[in-house]
């Protein structure tokens, strides 16, 4: 099989990007295509709301985007990413209660998500092999010029010549004149139909080997995969009903007490807001409140501080209520746990694979989605490393792996939600959520339950390490000593 030459990735989304960095060593170029024109510099763009929102780099998203981005870890401090040494620097209202203040196992970065993909972006355009057509859409995607039909299906029809006259082509696109090419029964993708977002753009064709949909939510990849004949995905959905709102604030010094994050969860099924405190580059501080099952923040600044003070503590309240704003309050709830199951279609076009959140989009007060979207990108390089050539359903399959434990967790602290919309858990389940329970009860006075644990939530671990026998045994033993009545004090020098 010939080496694949040119990579087509629909979306500069930090899915895409990752993608696009691993496509650039198994072929001879990469273009990303999106409906934005990125900006210049780490500001915020129109195609990716959620970054006004809370961002934060768990441990193994930063071990998979220092591989995939050499010194991209180092770059992001220099910028002014904030190191928060965990959990020595966090102050945790768990569901179960206060977490003890122990050394620190882990490092958590906290970055605005404008900075963190503008930083894989000039990483990527500094190499030199990716090249970005921006401010353009992809309406649909090509057949591969003679491949056959599948499973009895029409042949693919070879795309129509230019014609002329215009808008100027994409470079390596055609026109499309006398109507879209047929897509039934092809066995593999050839490209994507391009047009600029442009009034009365004319539909391009740009021929590719490969190509990733990375465009988020709103893909259309089920629409396009019916369109060839593959027909579409079998869907999971958990909905909690989570809707956020967000704000920058300038904080007064010793505001937080001491803490670089705050963080009060919600405790099912009863109490159901929570709230987020997190440093950010150039001194300012990302302030984002969660309220699930209809329970939603207000985006006003007295009806936003007042929900801040419900929290189950004030402490948050108390760090935020005499500072600058520093952006308005925005709102979100596109926040559903949402699977295409597309590794599981009995057919697939090969060329052709579907990542991020166009593929599986978790709860984000969570905070796997980044982290999900490198570690499928490192996937992706290991899987094309010892299977060179174009790739198909063992792709898909090896980059859906690396949800189903995010999946898992995600899904699992929703469902403890009577307002949660979603298939209700078995036995088995209700009892691994007793375990879990136990599990974060007990880690918040158990050191070492409490490392483990946390090697799960940050992605280093499969839950199934909680299961040890080392740690279900101080599990099953019980939480010694009573609840923390009070909020832990925190150190004047944490450990780094």
């Amino acid at each position: 099989m010939p080496s694949p030459r040119h990579a087509v990735v629909i979306g500069g989304s930090l899915a895409g990007l990752c993608a696009a960095r691993v496509l650039a060593d198994h072929v001879d170029r990469v273009t990303v295509v999106d409906r934005d024109d990125f900006p210049a510099g780490p500001t915020v763009r129109k195609g990716l709301p959620q970054a006004h929102h809370l961002h934060v780099l768990i441990p193994a998203g930063q071990l998979a985007l220092d591989r995939l981005f050499p010194g991209l870890m180092a770059g992001l401090h220099e910028r002014g990413a904030v190191p928060v040494a965990a959990p020595t620097e966090v102050l945790y209202l768990s569901p179960t209660g206060w977490r003890d203040r122990f050394p620190a196992t882990h490092r958590l970065v906290g970055a605005s998500r404008e900075l963190i993909d503008w930083s894989l972006r000039r990483w990527l355009a500094e190499d030199g092999r990716v090249q970005f057509r921006t401010g353009h859409e992809v309406a649909g995607l090509l057949p591969a010029t003679g491949t056959q039909a599948v499973d009895g299906g029409l042949p693919p029809v070879a795309g129509a010549q230019a014609v002329d006259g215009g808008l100027p082509p994409v470079a390596g696109a055609r026109e499309v004149g006398g109507g879209l090419p047929s897509l039934a029964g092809a066995r593999a993708v050839g490209g994507v139909l391009v047009r600029e977002r442009s009034a009365g753009s004319r539909l391009e064709e740009l021929a590719a080997d490969l190509v990733v949909d990375a465009s988020g939510r709103a893909s259309r990849a089920a629409d396009w995969l019916e369109k060839l004949g593959y027909g579409r995905p079998r869907e999971s959905r958990v909905e909690s009903g989570l809707a956020y709102a967000s704000r920058r604030y300038t904080l007064p010094e010793g505001a937080t007490g001491g803490w670089k994050c705050i963080l009060l969860m919600p405790k099912a099924p009863d109490i159901r807001r929570a709230g987020v405190l997190l440093p950010i580059e150039n001194g300012k501080w990302m302030v984002t409140l969660g309220g699930l099952g209809g329970d939603v923040p207000p985006t006003d600044e007295p009806g936003f501080l007042e929900f801040a003070r419900t929290l189950r503590s004030p402490v948050l309240y108390e760090a935020i209520k005499n500072g600058t704003p520093d952006s308005p309050i925005h709102g979100y709830r596109r926040t559903a746990n949402h699977r295409r199951h597309y590794e599981s279609m009995p057919h697939w076009p090969d060329g052709f694979l579907v990542v991020g959140d166009a593929a599986c989009t978790f709860n984000p007060v969570y905070g796997q989605g980044m982290t999900v979207a490198a570690q499928a990108a490192v996937q992706l390089d290991e899987h094309l490393r010892a299977h060179p050539g174009t790739f198909g359903r063992a792709a898909q399959a090896a980059v859906a792996q690396c949800s189903v434990a995010p999946w898992q967790i995600a899904t699992g602290a929703d469902l403890r939600f009577p307002s949660t919309v979603g298939p209700r858990p078995g036995w088995s389940a209700r009892l691994s959520n007793w375990y879990l329970d136990r599990t974060a009860d007990v880690g918040n006075h158990d050191e070492y339950v409490a490392r483990v644990f946390a090697d799960v939530l940050y992605l280093l671990a499969p839950p199934t390490a909680l299961f040890r026998p080392g740690v279900a045994a101080r599990v099953l033993r019980g939480r010694r000593g009573p609840a923390l009545p009070d909020a832990p004090a925190p150190v004047g020098t944490a450990d780094k």
